[in-house]
């Protein structure tokens, strides 16, 4: 018993240190590296600006619209009732770090065991993207806190099921103000179940049409705002014809482009419903364009990871010069690519435990899976796979685990054999996977 407290103590222990690690490289960041809007973060600022000043979301007092979901101005506009500068966005955005941090460690440690959940907080601690972000006026650290909060309470092994299935609503119908695709989040958890029967995953498809019918409520005030200043209906937000436009058309190279002239004159809600319309007709007249597209959409996703540095580029060209700027992008894009490969291997890890299914069906990979299809098919840029980060991280950590669970075993084989001349002995353990051994579990 003495032995596992002492265990338990050292996992503390290291559990704080790399919550202050992860604190103070954001800290760092933040100091050396000032925020300034620029792309996305300049129509945030504004927004929140004209918000706090006149309570209308819009450009101006006279121009409300509703192109970007509201959240991320609505947050960064309470911090403006106090002060102008972007101290308020750092103090966010260190806020929502420090839950990704800590939610990172829980659910890694409720599907795979603390030492998991260990390596999964080091690596987003030392997450050079995620670091960037600190000094970032966006949505991104925002939507993965209220993402990972509400996970919390889906499948939760303490509480009253019911209250737990209410506070998952209530916080993930909060973070659909901030992006609404958190909508299916409950739907692609539910396909966790297919392969458990199905009685189980009938429970599950209830659970989450409970979930998603809770989402629609939190978001009907705001609906019905759209409704009074648009005229028409729009739950969150009018930009989804436009973006999946860019990522279905013949000029389309899968990310962002500008868009059609054609549209300048039309409302909103007309250019919403045209471009999501000429979108969908691209695809039903040349789907092996549209297939073509899907796969460079893919690529797109996942073949760099320099956004962060790329939205802080102009301070931090005046701080370490352009060559600077290129090797960040440069360490950011490699850090991508081996927790891509690490989260690849946890995967193959839990295969040859658990078998494929165990692998392909659990909470991280659907997720992961999830956002990954959504922008495939709408349209991508590296800022889009963000969402995925946590569970990338829990599944390299899974993949880390079994290299470290490995090594130990190896060094035991190696190791002459000790003798104790008070012939007690002495036995050492590697610590393995936890027994859950699925994510879904």
């Amino acid at each position: 018993m003495t032995g596992f407290r002492a265990v338990r103590g050292d996992q503390r222990a290291l559990f704080r240190r790399l919550m202050l690690i992860g604190i103070g490289l954001r800290l760092i960041w933040a100091i050396a590296v000032p925020v300034f809007p620029v792309s996305d973060s300049e129509a945030y600022d504004q927004f929140a600006r004209t918000l706090a000043a006149h309570g209308v979301y819009g450009w101006s007092a006279e121009e409300p619209t509703a192109y970007w979901a509201v959240g991320t101005s609505a947050l960064v506009a309470f911090t403006y009732l106090f002060t102008e500068s972007y101290l308020g966005v750092v103090a966010l955005n260190l806020i929502a770090g420090v839950i990704i941090l800590a939610l990172t460690f829980h659910l890694a440690s409720r599907w795979f065991g603390e030492s998991v959940g260990l390596l999964a907080l080091g690596l987003v601690a030392f997450w050079p993207n995620l670091i960037f972000f600190t000094s970032v006026l966006s949505s991104e650290l925002f939507f993965i806190a209220g993402l990972l909060a509400g996970l919390v309470f889906w499948q939760r092994p303490h509480g009253h099921p019911v209250a737990n299935l209410l506070l998952a609503g209530l916080i993930w119908g909060l973070t659909s103000y901030i992006r609404p695709v958190v909508l299916l989040v409950p739907v692609a958890l539910a396909l966790v179940d297919l392969v458990q029967g199905p009685r189980r995953f009938l429970l599950r498809a209830v659970q989450a049409g409970v979930i998603v019918l809770l989402i629609v409520l939190a978001a009907a005030p705001w609906s019905w705002r759209n409704q009074r200043v648009l005229s028409a209906p729009a739950m969150i937000s009018t930009n989804f014809g436009a973006n999946f436009w860019m990522g279905n058309n013949p000029q389309s190279s899968g990310g962002y482009m500008e868009l059609p002239a054609e549209v300048a004159t039309m409302s909103e809600i007309e250019r919403n419903d045209y471009l999501k319309d000429q979108a969908k007709q691209f695809i039903r007249e040349e789907p092996a364009a549209a297939l073509r597209l899907l796969a460079l959409k893919l690529v797109k996703l996942n073949n760099r990871e320099t956004i962060g540095v790329v939205w802080n580029e102009q301070n931090l060209t005046a701080l370490i010069g352009a060559r600077g700027v290129m090797l960040t992008k440069i360490v950011a894009t490699l850090y991508w690519y081996l927790l891509l490969a690490g989260a690849i291997g946890g995967m193959v890890v839990i295969a040859a435990r658990s078998g494929i299914a165990a692998a392909l069906f659990n909470q991280p990979v659907s997720l992961w899976g999830y956002f990954t299809a959504l922008h495939v098919v709408v349209v991508a840029e590296d800022r889009y796979h963000m969402p995925s980060s946590p569970f990338i991280a829990v599944l390299a950590a899974v993949a880390l685990h079994r290299v470290w669970i490995n090594q130990i075993r190896k060094q035991d084989r190696d190791e002459p054999l000790d003798i104790d001349p008070d012939c007690r002995g002495r036995e050492r353990r590697a610590e393995s996977l936890s027994e859950k051994g699925r994510a879904g579990a």
